[in-house]
């Protein structure tokens, strides 16, 4: 595992100011560099709810993160102005990495394999940035750090007894890295629910491989010209080329790497058998919704381990980097997904047992712990292996001191029948002696 670092130490509420006559609190950036390599440094931008830092509710707060990835061309601030209204009514801290900047083009884009620019080329390992630079440096920070603010110690000190809980979200090329997240058996034990917008992993075998249930609330649009509803694949040869000289039949090279397309439907249904719902040909109930001039059919899978839901949104096209019309949707969704997960957060262990937990332990701590495990075993091992000899010992003692003790006895009786002889060899010529006189 690679390791990340902050250039410089955060303190969560104080470094976030409120904005002049605003309740909210203004966004702050928080940059990362490899330890291994100080030359590689990314950034993420952090919003906190205005609530989040009251003394008065910070005792009752979960620690929920809205975890938000924007497209292609996409900025950070994109996506916490479009959540920014869940986030505040969930309590919930909004986190929107950076991506890597295309040359030439000055777009920031994500390695989600399908999708899009420099980042699939030069293959940057978002993933590690992600999990590891963003999210586990952040929960370390927050959890560990020792701040003279006494209230962020208070708060600090609540966290350590709390499991972390993320929703992922993101948007065209931050659909398809936030659908990967999803997809990763070995995802981190704080993700417990993704959700994809105008972006979709197009790999089948992904999800034929894929065994850990996972909430997801899939969204696209209907007219989306970009990442086609019915998938983005390879042009054949007989294929008209695009103008743009794209390999596939969408812009930017989306899907070059698969040879034949997977539509979002279909993809939908994938999803519905990994989180186990029913099998049958009615496995997914269509509605129709209106939020306000947007309407979209929506399914729901049925008899569903974890919920299942994808909507297409019938007149829209690929402009949901700023606003995105299902946002009011998401509230209560998200909002049950956090409940669940913080009533009871079950979670595949390292030897593939399930074990309830609602702690978090960060990276660090947990190298620290299986040192001091490892000692407390040790020094437990040396003491149990001491009494055990101890009384081996004291039973072969016993032995020995016994079969001695008879032995001892032994040579007595021989030695006593000895003089009994003696004596009565004594006696027997004296009686001889007398009756001779």
């Amino acid at each position: 595992m690679s390791s990340w670092k902050l250039k410089q130490s955060k303190s969560l509420c104080a470094s976030a100011t409120v904005g002049d006559g605003k309740k909210r609190r203004r966004p702050t950036q928080w940059d990362v560099e490899r330890e291994d390599n100080d030359d590689v440094s990314r950034s993420f931008t952090v919003y906190l709810p205005p609530n989040f830092c009251n003394d008065d509710t910070s005792s009752s707060l979960p620690l929920r993160i809205l975890l938000a990835i924007h497209g292609f061309g996409g900025n950070s601030m994109q996506e916490i102005k479009k959540w920014q209204d869940v986030a505040d009514s969930l309590n919930a801290i909004i986190i929107a990495p950076v991506g890597t900047e295309t040359i030439g083009t000055h777009k920031l884009g994500w390695n989600a394999i399908d999708c899009c620019g420099d980042p699939v080329l030069n293959e940057i390992d978002d993933m590690d940035f992600v999990v590891n630079g963003v999210m586990e440096v952040f929960l370390n920070e927050v959890i560990n750090s020792s701040s003279s603010s006494s209230s962020s110690s208070n708060m600090n000190s609540r966290w350590k007894n709390m499991q972390p809980h993320v929703i992922a979200t993101g948007f065209s090329n931050g659909g398809f890295f936030t659908s990967l997240m999803g997809l990763s058996n070995n995802r981190p034990n704080w993700l417990v629910g993704i959700v994809p917008t105008g972006g979709y992993q197009y790999d089948i075998n992904a999800y034929r491989n894929t065994h850990q249930p996972i909430p997801i609330f899939m969204h696209h649009g209907g007219k989306d010209s970009v990442v086609d509803p019915n998938g983005c694949c390879i042009i054949s040869k007989e294929a008209k080329q695009r103008k743009d000289g794209s390999k596939t039949n969408c812009p930017f090279d989306i899907g070059a790497k698969q040879e034949s397309c997977q539509s979002i439907e279909s993809v939908f249904h994938l999803w519905s058998r990994i989180n186990g719902c029913s099998s049958d040909d009615n496995n997914s109930r269509s509605m129709e919704e209106s939020d306000g001039d947007n309407l979209s059919k929506c399914f729901e899978g049925k008899d569903c381990k974890e919920p299942t839901n994808f909507c297409m949104w019938i007149d829209e096209g690929h402009s949901w980097g700023g606003t995105f019309p299902g946002t009011a949707m998401m509230q209560p969704w998200m909002q049950n997904v956090f409940v669940q997960a913080e009533s009871t957060k079950i979670f595949e262990q390292g030897d593939g047992k399930k074990s309830t937990n609602k702690s978090y332990v960060p990276t660090a701590t947990k190298h620290r712990n299986r040192m001091g495990k490892s000692v407390f075993l040790s020094a437990t091992s040396v003491l149990f292996g001491f009494i055990v000899l101890s009384a081996v010992y004291l039973f072969l003692k016993r032995r020995n001191f016994i079969k001695s003790s008879t032995k001892r006895k032994t040579s007595l009786d021989q030695e006593e029948m000895m003089m009994l002889g003696r004596e009565i060899e004594m006696n027997a010529a004296t009686s001889r002696v007398i009756s001779i006189t």
